[in-house]
């Protein structure tokens, strides 16, 4: 006895030729061509990109993990406040889209010269903005139907780029001149960052976002051994920074937020 043959194209590069008796969520039924009586063979759906039927339908397999329709009711987009920047003489903001599953973009925009005046010998007008690209955490192992709980909650490593500009305004004692004085300077600051950390989504509307990075930067400041000890700052409000001779940068976040579509 003859019949029309169905395809099934493994992840493998391979092709089973054979008649495909059940297709479900977790594995495809099918019989040898040359055995149309003989056993129902089983393989899963996750070993699989695709199958062709006889009559010409094709039926590609995703992995829900990193297929979209996965996450069709989850927000994609966030805005974000840096919580305690208000407490450094800034107000921060952010923006994160989602791009594909496990990926997102990050832009933030910092406004230097608002918030609590924690400092009156130091005075600082200008912005920091930053742009950041996430990469969510994949499970160790996972099994069918695995999927993100929430298309932006879980850990992350963000590569992230820097730059602050700013004037600064600095009263201080100094010795040289046995009297105060007043110090003005335009600093330019910038940095490459890995940023590790997590983020938590309450009921697809708010959002927690928590982390740490270090990596390396650059300023137009002088050493912290230059004889003006006050030519030298360590704090850019995006991200804390070495002297030259350790140019290592810093940055925390603890970020509120709400999700839009």
């Amino acid at each position: 006895t003859s019949f029309a043959q169905d395809k099934i194209y493994k992840k493998d590069k391979s092709v089973i030729e054979c008649k495909i008796t059940e297709i479900g969520l977790d594995e495809i039924k099918y019989r040898e061509p040359d055995m149309p009586e003989g056993p129902i063979i089983s393989i899963a759906v996750d070993r699989l990109l695709k199958i062709e039927l006889s009559n010409g339908r094709v039926i590609e397999f995703k992995d829900p993990l990193t297929d979209p329709a996965s996450y069709t009711d989850d927000r994609k987009s966030a805005i974000k406040l840096n919580f305690f920047s208000p407490l450094f003489e800034n107000l921060a903001f952010s923006y994160e889209r989602n791009i594909k599953p496990g990926r997102s973009f990050e832009s933030e925009l910092g406004i230097i010269g608002i918030g609590f005046d924690t400092d009156e010998e130091s005075k600082s007008n200008g912005a920091y903005v930053s742009a950041g690209y996430k990469f969510m955490r994949t499970p160790d192992f996972y099994t069918t139907r695995y999927k993100y709980a929430h298309i932006l909650k879980g850990s992350y490593i963000k590569p992230q780029l820097l730059l602050s500009v700013y004037r600064n305004s600095f009263e201080g004692y100094s010795w040289f001149y046995n009297r105060t004085v007043k110090t003005e300077r335009d600093i330019v600051a910038g940095a490459v960052v890995i940023n590790i950390g997590k983020q938590i989504i309450y009921d697809n509307f708010f959002l927690i976002d928590f982390s740490f990075g270090l990596g390396y930067g650059f300023s137009n400041q002088n050493t912290i051994d230059n004889s003006d000890v006050y030519d030298y700052r360590a704090n850019h409000y995006g991200f804390i920074l070495g002297d030259s001779a350790t140019p290592l940068a810093v940055t925390g976040r603890l970020k509120i937020g709400v999700l839009l579509k």
